[in-house]
């Protein structure tokens, strides 16, 4: 029975199965879709980290450089000479079998990864899907490097790397279609004497850890939830299509001698049915446009196609639950019919809803305030998040208040039998009417939160102050690790200095590392005697000239002191300018520490510890990093490629350390506008199905009103009120609240920062989000038509 009704229960059980059926399609291909993202993403966080710290002799950190005035960092393994270079024959008696030297480098702002490598046996240890190392002379690169080392001149890029290609790095090895890397080839000879090599038995077997990791896991979770949330109240809606008709018929059943199992039977069989038929549909339709998903760039780089699939147990979940969930919301909904079919006919106006709605919404925006105001030391994690969830949850749940009230207006001000209609149905029921057009109103939060602040803390890491900073590179010589000398020794200063100012358009300021008298040093493995301080730095006052924002030497002046470590700073808002008159400069306040320069300080008798090059164009600054790439690399220790950017210790433009950080926050925004786009999507088609359904549940007093003389456009009037009044009205709240707490954030947190709301695009964003909503309902239109004809009042 149930079957024939769902099949052969005439021209409204057909509509109700395709609307319920398109539904329920449309929700799991974009599940699908999701799940074939993370999964990707799930992939490459797994990927084989050859990158990391490698298996070595002993313990591989000893071999890592400290920052300069470090504590200990233990002694040299047993395969180094005292120079810190390794001892090739030690190693290989040690039983080492590479070589291995890592090191990062950039590319017009786009990290490029190194790796030197030098064979010591046969069987050394490979990148994941290679067989073999490269010999001397010969590199392999991904193929994102390898396009552009053939279309880059090569004096921008392809002298930095000796020899020639051979192949091409296998996608096992890559995160990413996009990734910058290369692998060298070199004599074991050659590589034992470049500083921070290792010797290596195997390649770490470690997954990668980004610094972005947790922030792309939160905002899948996040994501996944905001998606599932609109997605099963759309097919909740769906499978509750004509719920009142239904109702009466079940009643009637039941009232003639069915058992309350048998309609359960009933109401399952043909919510199953229709959830069945969308899940096979969604899933041939994401079948479909799979080869566009992979193109979808969630995280700020591409996913490899291959990766990009929800896997068997994502189709055989989807085909086998939704159905069985769908028959679970079909039987839940029956329980009045169940247990009393004279029910059905007992309704009552449920009562209006309060002003303490507003609560919660007050409670979380307080709460915000609060958090922000908290001392930076303060844990405001624990405050922060509550309040935002908070905050969201107030404005749906202050949803019903708005739109009674809303109502109320449009009963005052507005005229005729449309306003009238329109605003008694909505003061009768403000909860259901709104719980069509929550999902969009949340959308709308999100994104007006997430457009006030991220845009505001990108744009601020590279202006005022910092913004001549932006295209200067800066290269720190005195991280080298045990055995090595802190920095460029004069001999090497001078010939570096000389080549790099004889290219058009350069200018090259080198900092100098004062001499350390206290005959102590950070790797010796003895405490730091009592009040030792790090040496200061120093830096030409002529030099200094070709970037002003440093500060400025007094008339006269020829040296200055200058606080050097504070250029190498991960976050550059806590980048305070000037440093030039400071031996350091407090990272929170700003506050410097005034020193002097020694009388007779020659800086020519002195190590470069840091070096900063400016340049004319983009072009001519590759030309210098590929120069110093070459004759004045900067090679460090780092246990994993993450740690290069964190500690913002490569050669780096100080706009390529801000892009790091970006890159974090434009993957917190990309990830939640992906959401936010998806979410509004699901809940524009939740509208569709639910102003579909409530027309299919109210045909009777349509029809009767249209039969009483009432024109379909007044008709048309309030379904469209009924709908548009109650999303515009909580969306202004919604924007209103989010706009005002991302000024308080950005007041707060970011000082002396102006607020960068990109108002055109974001207010072109909403105009489509809010008129492509209002589209939604007007299609609607059509069936309304059709169902209020007069031919069909005899069936009423």
């Amino acid at each position: 029975m149930g079957m024939r009704l769902t099949l052969r229960g005439g021209r409204e059980a057909v509509v109700r199965l395709v609307v319920m059926s398109l539904a329920v399609a449309v929700g799991v291909a974009v599940m699908l879709g999701v799940f074939s993202l993370f999964n990707a993403y799930q992939s490459t966080t797994t990927r084989q980290c050859w990158e990391c710290s490698p298996t070595g002799l002993g313990t591989s950190n000893a071999a890592r450089g400290p920052h300069r005035g470090a504590g200990a960092n233990g002694a040299a393994n047993a395969d180094r000479n005292a120079d810190g270079t390794i001892d090739v024959a030690a190693a290989k008696q040690a039983g080492a079998k590479e070589l291995w030297n890592f090191s990062q480098d950039f590319y017009q702002g786009t990290e490029l990864r190194r790796l030197d490598v030098a064979a010591l046996t046969a069987d050394a240890p490979t990148l994941p899907g290679m067989t073999a190392v490269p010999a001397a002379g010969e590199y392999y690169v991904s193929p994102a490097l390898s396009h552009l080392l053939a279309t880059v001149p090569s004096a921008e890029l392809g002298d930095r790397f000796p020899g020639h290609q051979i192949g091409l790095i296998p996608q096992t090895a890559l995160y990413s279609p996009q990734e910058l890397a290369i692998v060298i080839g070199h004599t074991p000879a050659d590589l034992a004497n470049r500083p921070a090599t290792e010797s290596i038995t195997a390649m770490s077997t470690a997954e990668e850890v980004k610094g972005t990791t947790t922030i792309y896991r939160f905002a899948f979770a996040f994501g996944t939830v905001a998606l599932l949330l609109p997605i099963i109240i759309m097919v909740g809606t769906a499978t509750r299509l004509s719920a009142a008709r239904r109702e009466e018929r079940y009643a009637a059943m039941r009232l003639v001698g069915a058992t309350p199992r048998q309609v359960a039977t009933v109401a399952s069989v043909e919510s199953f049915v229709g959830a069945a038929l969308g899940a096979v549909l969604g899933t041939l339709v994401y079948l479909a446009v799979s080869s566009q998903v992979a193109k979808v760039n969630v995280t700020g780089t591409l996913f490899f196609p291959s990766e990009v699939s929800p896997g068997l147990l994502g189709y055989l979940g989807t085909l086998i639950l939704v159905p069985v969930v769908a028959a679970f919301a079909a039987v839940r909904s029956l329980r009045r019919v169940r247990y009393d079919p004279l029910a059905v006919t007992r309704k009552a106006t449920p009562k209006p809803p309060t002003v303490k709605r507003l609560i919660p919404l007050v409670l979380g925006v307080a709460l915000f305030v609060v958090a922000v105001d908290m001392p930076a030391t303060s844990n405001t994690d624990g405050v922060v998040y509550p309040s935002l969830i908070l905050t969201m949850w107030g404005v749906v749940f202050a949803g019903p208040w708005v739109t009674m009230w809303a109502s109320r207006l449009l009963a005052r001000i507005g005229g005729g039998a449309a306003t009238t209609l329109a605003a008694r149905r909505l003061a009768d029921d403000p909860k259901a009417t709104f719980r069509t057009v929550a999902g969009v109103t949340v959308a709308v939060f999100v994104g007006t939160a997430v457009a006030g602040v991220l845009p505001t803390a990108v744009a601020a890491e590279t202006s005022g102050q910092r913004a001549p900073l932006t295209d200067v590179l800066r290269l720190r010589y005195d991280m080298g690790g045990p055995g090595q000398q802190d920095g460029l020794t004069p001999a090497q200063a001078a010939t570096t200095l000389s080549d790099l100012r004889a290219m058009p358009g350069v200018s090259a300021i080198p900092i100098y590392l004062g001499a350390d008298t206290s005959g102590w040093k950070p790797d010796s493995g003895t405490p730091a005697p009592l009040g030792w301080q790090p040496p200061m730095q120093y830096v030409s006052c002529a030099d200094a000239k070709a970037v002003p924002t440093l500060g400025s030497c007094a008339p006269g002046q020829t040296v200055s002191v200058i606080a050097g470590d504070e250029l190498f700073i991960d976050n550059p808002l806590m980048l305070h300018l000037p440093v030039m008159g400071y031996s350091d400069v407090d990272r929170v306040s700003g506050n410097g520490t005034a020193a002097s320069v020694p009388s007779g300080l020659d800086l020519t008798k002195l190590n470069v510890t840091t070096l900063m090059v400016a340049a004319a164009n983009p072009a001519t600054l590759e030309r210098a990093r590929t120069y110093l790439d070459v004759h004045a690399p900067v090679l460090i220790g780092m246990g994993s490629p993450d740690q290069w950017s964190t500690n913002a210790a490569g050669p780096m433009t100080f706009g390529e350390v801000a892009s790091v950080r970006e890159e974090q926050y434009r993957a917190a925004q990309q990830m939640i506008m992906f959401v936010v786009g998806l979410t509004l999507f699901v809940a524009g088609c939740g509208i569709a199905v639910a102003t579909a359904g409530s027309l299919v549940e109210r045909k009777r007093p349509f029809t009767l009103l249209r039969l009483s003389g009432a024109p379909l456009a007044v008709l048309r009037r309030v379904v469209f009120l009924e709908s548009a009044l109650p999303l515009v009205a909580v969306s202004v709240l919604a924007g209103l609240t989010a706009y005002a707490m991302a000024l308080i954030t950005v007041r707060t947190m970011a000082k002396g920062v102006s607020m960068s709301f990109p108002l055109a695009t974001y207010s072109i964003s909403v105009s489509v989000v809010i008129v492509a909503a209002l589209g939604v309902i007007l299609g609607s239109m059509t069936l309304l038509s059709r169902m209020t004809r007069s031919e069909y009042a005899r069936f009423e």
